[in-house]
């Protein structure tokens, strides 16, 4: 009988404190949202998932944030496990490819490894000859740029070009140790850069967890947007020693978030799949985040960048270092082309090209055309000459995620709704994003006529 008792009490499936569980987790599941799965074959017994499948709702992301803060303030810690702060200067690892620091899963990270980071053959330094070879570039390329009156820049982008001289050369030589070190504590006026000090050694330990916090509550409220098996793979670069949060494993900013959502947005929204050779241009690719993001995804696929002359050299360096094994093609590969058909661009895993290349494109050459935000920072001529080869090189679809509305202050530069759109696009997605945004994915149709 003693046995019958001992056995109810302390083994059996319904003993007493698997039935108290069960309500402590029932209770819990205000906290969560429906990414989070709780159920269970037996009646009345339910578990606590693993920390990492937990996602939180509004309810829960305030008490979240609110442990955090408590925590940090008084203790010094994050109240959330999973999180630690990831700060990086000019750090030399043992290992070309520092990839697993886990060997073995737990309940605080996705297990087999999802973070990206994971997986990138980083070249810890890159060739001479290559950085020899983006230098060249970078200054012809700002020469055939600023000899078209079209290319004209804008007084924001001469600030921002003169800064860049300043960071990244030092008598018209690329700085090496500032270009390994371009994400981290950078200031300029370029914000693709300067969001990337968000964290940042100068706040103070405190300021930063205050901070991370921020990120770990954007973390679960963009997981009722983003597909789930693409937010498990979210994770920054190392390359450029950036400082991040690490969550769940992952290395977590506010820009590798908004990435994740470009991301899951194209994955779900398109027909594009991730077994073909598909081929992307993105239009503003910055120093090639977003591109990084979707190689690991389309990893069949080839991407075309399309961006000024400083950004062409960054995004040329930080692809280099995340992809140790892949073909980038520059400048050079094609300045002597007068038009750039499939087949020249299929070869290359990465294609890096300066403005005036948009106009060289073989038409409806591209399955995906992407511009976010750029679009809304270029001149009115800028705007309509992107425009028109837009949906010139497009096949398929054009991905934009631009300002509503004219801004005057900064750029004085058109938005969204005065875009000229000429060819008819079937709008797949149409909302107004978490950023502020408007976002449109169209599909272009085959029919000849459009807007007159």
């Amino acid at each position: 009988m003693l046995k019958l008792i001992k056995k109810f009490f302390f083994e059996d499936y319904h003993r007493p404190s698997a039935k108290i569980l069960h309500f402590f987790v029932l209770c819990k599941k205000i906290f969560f949202n429906k990414k989070t799965n709780i159920f269970s074959e037996k009646i009345f017994l339910l578990k606590n998932p693993p920390q990492s499948m937990i996602y939180y709702n509004s309810f829960g992301r305030i008490i979240c944030l609110f442990l955090n803060f408590v925590s940090i303030i008084f203790l010094n810690k994050f109240f959330d496990k999973a999180a630690e702060l990831d700060f990086r200067k000019n750090v030399n690892e043992k290992e070309n490819n520092t990839n697993f620091h886990v060997t073995k899963g737990n309940d605080k990270i996705s297990w087999p490894l999802q973070a990206i980071h994971n997986y990138e053959t980083y070249n810890k330094k890159v060739e001479d000859s290559f950085l020899n070879k983006i230098q060249s570039e970078y200054f012809e390329s700002v020469k055939i740029v600023l000899e078209n009156e079209k290319f004209k820049d804008s007084d924001w982008w001469k600030k921002c070009r003169d800064e860049f001289k300043d960071l990244f050369f030092d008598e018209n030589k690329i700085d090496k140790k500032a270009l390994e070190n371009f994400r981290n504590d950078v200031v300029t006026s370029a914000e693709i850069l300067n969001d990337q000090n968000f964290l940042k050694k100068q706040n103070g330990e405190r300021i930063n967890k205050i901070k991370a916090s921020l990120l770990i509550n954007l973390y679960h409220k963009l997981s009722e947007k983003i597909s789930l098996e693409v937010l498990r793979m979210a994770s920054d670069s190392k390359v450029g020693e950036n400082s991040c949060l690490i969550y769940r494993g992952q290395r977590i900013n506010q820009r590798v978030l908004r990435y994740a959502y470009y991301t899951s947005q194209i994955f779900n929204k398109t027909d594009l799949k991730d077994v073909q050779k598909n081929l992307f241009l993105d239009i503003g690719g910055g120093y090639g985040g977003l591109t990084r993001f979707l190689k690991n995804v389309y990893q069949k696929s080839s991407f075309v960048i399309i961006e000024l002359p400083e950004l062409c050299m960054l995004s040329a360096y930080f692809l280099k270092r995340n992809f140790a094994d892949k073909k980038i093609g520059t400048l050079s590969d094609f300045k002597d082309k007068s038009k750039i058909f499939y087949d020249d661009l299929k070869h290359f895993d990465f294609v890096i090209l300066p403005q005036n290349f948009m106009e060289k494109f073989d038409n409806e050459v591209f399955d995906l055309i992407i511009n976010t935000t750029s679009l809304g920072e270029m001149t009115d001529e800028m705007q309509n000459y992107y425009l028109k080869h837009i949906e010139r090189t497009s096949k398929s679809y054009f991905y934009s995620v631009n300002r509503a509305e004219k801004r005057i202050e900064k750029y004085n530069s058109r938005g969204f709704y005065d875009f000229k759109f000429k060819n008819r696009w079937i709008s797949k997605l149409y909302k107004y994003t978490h950023t502020y945004h408007i976002e449109f994915l169209g599909k272009k149709t085959k029919q000849d006529e459009g807007l007159r």
